[in-house]
């Protein structure tokens, strides 16, 4: 399993770094799990083609970072035991504000919110933790669009970035933090450095406080951060004699969507245009009682909470931006309130709630399978 500090991974990147971790630590592909750490602050890379001139090496930063990290973690391969805890961090907010024309991006306390924070420990049988693994549903988002007073983007790992380097910092040595994004689709850091606004006039925009947002990024990140290392002092690692990895698929019914008619501002109102079905990929793995669910929608935090809660694994992570994106998958309610993500979805009203079930049921054949 890979983390990449990027917003989202395109099919050929990914085909590519699954290349090197086959060539580089004899994974193969199917067994591999790339997932984007959705920091709104990294430079973003392309597909194939599409690229703008000059952004080659970006790109291959990217994969010279992955190649490293991967003969690193080839390097120090040894026994390990398991653990996993669960808590609270209340670093985010729903991010689905209503104004008076209608449903747009901000802040509402009253909106469904997930604060559960899962948190996997890794050790050596020296009781050393090897790495630490957090599962939250929060966007990476506090920079996203700020800029520096003087002008120019600003880049950082956000809040994913610094919550794993708080974990880091408090172990030194070996030890490795990764961040999976959760269902964060409509879950924004509670703090923002570029907040948006729905002015009286009913226009939108934003309000940039620039490099002060730093100092929210560190807050927030040792908030979060903070709580994984509490949760990880408590728990008792053991051995975990099984590890399954399965590749499974959902079908479920699409909407028309065009990236060029993206949402730009609330409105009382809008056409959902149904399409032909749509295939979304599923990551299934257990690690003796842990579950991990992983998909590419970002899916609405009710739809996160609501797998875990009927999960037939006690520990259950659910993550998104795995093995590539897919815009959002909402709850069905989202649809009627025609909010950001209703409009920005590719998938029609009700898909959640049905592909959720089904995720359900393929995590209870595996686990009758398992006994």
């Amino acid at each position: 399993m890979a983390v990449i500090d990027m917003t989202s991974i395109a099919e050929d990147m990914i085909a590519d770094m699954k290349a090197i971790l086959a060539d580089v630590a004899g994974v193969r592909p199917a067994n591999a799990v790339i997932c984007a750490s959705h920091t709104f602050s990294a430079p973003h890379v392309s597909g194939a083609g599409q690229a703008p001139s000059g952004t080659d090496g970006v790109r291959r930063a990217f994969e010279a970072a992955l190649e490293a990290a991967a003969k690193n973690a080839v390097a120090s391969l040894r026994p390990a035991r398991l653990g996993f805890g669960s808590g609270v961090s209340r670093v985010n907010v729903n991010r689905d504000a209503q104004t008076q024309q209608g449903w747009w991006l901000g802040a509402d306390d009253a909106g469904f919110t997930d604060p559960t924070l899962g948190m996997l420990r890794i050790d050596g049988l020296d009781g050393r933790p090897l790495a630490i693994l957090m599962n939250h549903a929060v966007q990476s988002l506090i920079m996203d669009g700020s800029e520096r007073a003087g002008g120019g983007r600003l880049i950082t790992g956000d809040l994913a970035g610094a919550a794993a380097r708080h974990v880091e910092a408090h172990y030194g040595g070996e030890t490795v933090a990764l961040f999976l994004v959760g269902a964060a689709g409509d879950q924004a850091p509670i703090l923002q450095a570029n907040r948006h606004v729905v002015n009286d006039d009913g226009n939108v925009g934003r309000i940039d406080i620039h490099e002060g947002g730093f100092i929210l990024v560190d807050l927030l990140g040792e908030r979060l951060g903070g709580e994984a290392v509490r949760l990880a002092e408590k728990v008792k690692t053991e051995q975990t004699p099984t590890l399954e990895l399965r590749r499974e698929s959902v079908t479920v019914t699409g909407l028309a969507l065009s990236p060029r008619n993206a949402p730009v501002g609330p409105v009382v109102s809008h056409l959902y245009v149904e399409a032909g079905p749509v295939e979304v990929p599923v990551v299934l793995m257990h690690l003796g009682d842990i579950a991990f669910v992983g998909v590419q929608p970002e899916l609405a935090a009710s739809i996160g909470a609501w797998i875990r809660e009927h999960s037939p694994f006690p520990n259950t992570i659910v993550a998104t931006m795995v093995d590539g994106a897919a815009k959002y998958m909402p709850d069905a309610a989202s649809y009627d309130r025609f909010n950001y993500e209703a409009r920005n979805s590719p998938y029609k009203k009700g898909t959640a709630e049905t592909a959720a079930s089904a995720i359900v049921t393929l995590l209870e054949d595996m686990k009758n399978a398992r006994n």
